[in-house]
Order: C-alpha cells, then sequence, then structure tokens
C-alpha cells in the first residue's frame, strides 16, 4: 500500500507541475488515512475548485480521476489531464 501511495503521489506532483505552469493554484494533500489528492483552484474565480486523484486499474495502468469519479486521463499524459481539469474549472481563456 505505502508503494502505491507513493506512486500516486508522484503522478499527481507531475499533474501539478503541468497545472502550475498555466498558473493554477494546486495543493497536494496526502493526509494519513486518505488517498492523495491534488486540490486545484482558479485563479480567475477562487470558488472554482476540484480535487484530483491518480489511481491504478485493474491491469496496473495509472490514470487521473475527478472526486466525483470522473476519468480524466491517463496519467502519462499529464498535459491532456490538465485541459480536462481547465474545462472543468471553466478557464477563460484569451
Amino acid at each position: 500500500m505505502m508503494a502505491e501511495r507513493g506512486e500516486a503521489v508522484d503522478h499527481l506532483r507531475r499533474l501539478a507541475a503541468q497545472l502550475e505552469a498555466h498558473a493554477f493554484q494546486v495543493r497536494l494533500r496526502s493526509a494519513a488515512g486518505l488517498y492523495p489528492r491534488l486540490h486545484v483552484i482558479n485563479p480567475m474565480a477562487p470558488a472554482r475548485t476540484e480535487d484530483v486523484l491518480a489511481a491504478h486499474e485493474d491491469d496496473g495502468e495509472w490514470w487521473f480521476w475527478l472526486s466525483w469519479a470522473g476519468r480524466i486521463g491517463h496519467a502519462e499524459d499529464v498535459a491532456t489531464a490538465a485541459e480536462r481539469v481547465a474545462s472543468v474549472l471553466h478557464v477563460i481563456r484569451r
């Protein structure tokens, strides 16, 4: 379980870096007894937030998931996952 938790945190850190590069505010939460999650905030509308988790399927493939069980992308494709998080948070593009 500890190795699985560490791998989830590693995937979330990579996604956090991608989201921070696009001006999102992120906070990695990894409290004991809870599954690690990335709390993402739209800085242009701080009330718009989402938690993202990283979990693997039975076949061992890792995926990013929204807190309401919406799968948003393969863990190896952080760019696509970040775009989907942005879409959920309704980011205004200029």
